[in-house]
Order: C-alpha cells, then sequence, then structure tokens
C-alpha cells in the first residue's frame, strides 16, 4: 500500500521499505526525492499506514468477523459504517452476477453539496484508463488489426534500434522496461503527442524487455500512440466509440467531457489542488496523461465495463479467453480458493478508486474515494472481499 502510494500516486521510487510492527517506517527512495516529496509522502502516504497501525484503534485489513462463512448484508454494512466513522468518504457498489447486492455512499460530494455519493456519481478515476487501454488493444488484436506479439517497429517505424525488441504485450504487462513517468510537472504539463513520444524513446531501459517487471505510465501513452497511429483516430474518440458507447457508460469520458453538468460529481479533499479538484472542471488530458489517466467514471459505468470482460457484449468468446489468460498472469491474489483479479486507480487530489472481481463467481466489488483518509479505496476494497467471503485475501509476490 505505502509504495503504491508512493511510486504510483506521487512517482518516486522506493529503494528499500520496513514498515515495523509499531508502525515506523523506515525507507530509502531514489533519485529526484527532496523536502517537497517528503513532504507530499508525509501528508498523503503516511497516514494510510499511521490510520492502520493507530494503537486502540479499529483493526483494518485483519481478519473479518465472520472468518469461516459468507458474511451478512448486516455485516457488509457494519463495516462500511464503521470505515466511515474512520473517515471514509465515497462510494460502494458490490454485485454478484447480474444482481447488486449493496449500493452505498458516505460523506458528501463537497463542502457547499451535502448529498452522499453514489453509483451515479462521477469520481475521477486516475490510472483505471490503463485498463481501459488495454481493453483498447485487445479489440483491436480482436479486429485483426495488431498483434499483442508484433514489436513496435512493426507500428511505430520511427522507434529506436534501443527499444526495437519491445513488444505490445510487454508494455501491456509493464515488461517493457520504461521508465514510470515521461512528465516533469505533473499530471496536467503541457505536452503534445511529438513531444511525448521523443521522451519517451529517449529514456534509458531500466532492464532487458521481457526480464523484469516496472509500473509504467509512459509504456500505456505508447500504447495510446500505437492505438491513434493504426486506426487513424483520435485516442478519445476510439475508446468513446468502441467501449463506453457500445457498453452504455453514459457518464463515463475523459478530462473535460461534457457530461457531468448535473453536479452529481465528487470534488477531491487531498494534498494537492487543481481546479477546485472538481474533475468536471479539468481540462483535456495531454499527452503526458493521454492513455494512462485522464479518465472519469462511476460506479455504475465501471461494473459494466468490468463485466463486459466475461459476458457477451463487445469481445468475442476467443477475445474474452485471451483477457482471462492475460489477467490470470498478472494475478497475485485469491480468496477461499479463487483468482481475484482487478485494477486501481488514484492522485493526490483525494481520489482513489478499486475495482476487485472473482472472475469464477463473476462477484464484483467496486469502491470509490474522493477524500484522503486512513480508508482509501484499496483498504475497504480488500476489507469488503473478505467480509463477503469470509476468508483473508492472499497475495503472493
Amino acid at each position: 500500500m505505502y509504495t503504491r502510494c508512493v511510486e504510483d500516486e506521487l512517482g518516486i521510487e522506493v529503494t528499500s521499505l520496513e514498515i515495523q510492527p509499531t508502525g515506523a517506517i523506515l525507507a530509502e527512495f531514489g533519485e529526484g526525492y527532496g523536502k517537497e516529496s517528503a513532504a507530499r509522502i508525509a501528508a498523503i502516504c503516511e497516514p494510510r499506514i499511521a490510520g492502520i497501525f493507530e494503537p486502540g484503534g479499529a483493526s483494518v485489513l485483519g481478519p473479518p468477523p465472520n472468518l469461516g462463512r459468507p458474511g451478512t448484508a448486516a455485516e457488509l454494512e457494519q463495516l462500511l459504517e464503521s470505515r466511515a466513522k474512520l473517515g471514509f468518504e465515497g462510494a460502494v457498489l458490490i454485485a454478484s452476477g447480474d444482481s447488486v447486492r449493496l449500493s452505498r455512499g458516505y460523506g458528501t460530494l463537497n463542502a457547499d453539496d451535502h448529498r452522499a455519493p453514489d453509483a451515479n456519481t462521477a469520481f475521477d478515476c486516475g490510472s483505471i484508463m490503463k485498463d481501459v487501454t488495454a481493453a483498447a488493444i485487445f479489440l483491436l488484436e480482436q479486429d485483426g488489426v495488431l498483434s499483442r506479439d508484433e514489436t513496435l517497429p512493426e507500428l511505430l517505424p520511427e522507434t529506436p534500434e534501443i527499444w526495437r525488441t519491445v513488444t505490445i504485450d510487454q508494455l501491456l504487462s509493464h515488461q517493457a522496461g520504461f521508465q514510470p513517468y515521461h512528465d516533469t510537472e505533473g499530471d496536467f504539463e503541457e505536452m503534445d503527442r511529438a513531444t511525448a513520444l521523443q521522451r519517451i524513446f529517449e529514456q534509458e531501459p531500466l532492464f532487458e524487455p521481457g526480464s523484469d517487471t516496472s509500473y509504467s505510465n509512459s509504456g500505456y501513452t505508447l500504447l495510446a500512440i500505437v492505438i491513434e497511429e493504426v486506426t487513424a483516430q483520435p485516442y478519445g474518440d476510439f475508446v468513446r466509440e468502441r467501449i463506453f458507447s457500445p457498453l452504455g457508460m453514459d457518464r463515463s469520458g475523459l478530462y473535460a467531457d461534457a457530461r457531468w453538468r448535473d453536479g452529481n460529481v465528487a470534488v477531491g479533499r487531498g494534498a494537492a489542488v487543481h481546479e477546485g479538484n472538481d474533475p468536471s472542471r479539468w481540462p483535456a488530458p495531454t499527452w503526458a496523461l493521454m492513455g494512462n489517466g485522464g479518465l472519469v467514471s462511476t460506479l455504475s459505468d465501471l461494473l459494466k465495463f468490468a463485466k463486459a470482460f466475461s459476458d457477451d457484449g463487445i469481445f468475442q468468446p476467443d477475445t474474452r479467453q485471451a483477457i482471462r489468460a492475460f489477467t490470470d498472469q498478472q494475478a497475485t491474489a485469491s480468496i477461499a480458493g479463487k483468482s481475484v483479479t482487478g485494477y486501481a486507480g488514484g492522485n493526490d487530489f483525494g481520489f482513489s478508486v478499486v475495482v476487485g472481481q472473482v472472475p469464477d463467481d463473476r462477484a464484483h466489488v467496486l469502491v470509490a474515494s474522493h477524500v484522503l483518509s486512513p480508508i482509501t479505496a484499496d483498504i475497504l476494497g480488500v476489507e469488503l472481499l473478505q467480509v463477503l467471503y469470509g476468508d483473508l485475501l492472499v497475495t503472493s509476490p
């Protein structure tokens, strides 16, 4: 949790980490770490750990009280009420098959609108945009336009020699060796496509492609460029036409889309501020963010997206099978002997969103939060899964 916050949300490499039973954090950081980044880590990431280890506080991520049997609706709601008292604000949606088992909202949309968020509230979804990009790649493979086995120069002839063995599949699985970021000023840095491509291709590989794994926003921006090249369409237009529209994701889009004028939008409260932290007011993503972030969506829409990977719809059976094989390769968790997959996004503007699923049961747990607190969407998503199944989530390296 701490490493994901520091590296994925703040872009600072964690070179070593020890979290002691008391909650003391002993960490060392890579190049670029300084006073400003130390302050951001202290404000954003450390409270999440402190909330878990607080003496006398509620047990977070421990065994569920119903260990050994599935949880009841009352037990799920009891967990949510206790987490709201610890500072959680946001929305929760739990579905089994085609039925919604629980849909709740906590806190307020913003300081002026005291309505609680709900399953149709728009949240910034951060890196879940990467999963939309991955879905677009699988659709293009289904169309016969590209193959995940193809190398970059087969699709982008200007690829420099140092990157010529990288495959589309390695980009999807973060095994290409690109750096985490190609921006220097954050999500809203002004950057055109040519500049992004130049910066990405000028990077030095972290490792030989395919030999290791390192999370890379740059790799997914490169995938967005590939999508534009092979479709001759803007990236945003393609994902709207082939993913959002066919799935009925009517409240999903990129920053600056005119889809959230009804005011049912969660305003972030975090360590950083941009345009009031209202994603409906944020400018369209530049190529600092394209393909790897910039998604605004709702839990209802994200559930439609999650179901698309197993249900009839935009993917043909062979493609769904290929997606399942790909996600199973990435899966590192199980519960009650069944594989758990999922994806998440977050930033330092207060937002965190997670989609957890047990594919064998077509069970989905979705959580979105817009307020910096010890109870993030990640934490609550794990806890809800554990109560739902009455078992511990087991992770492996």
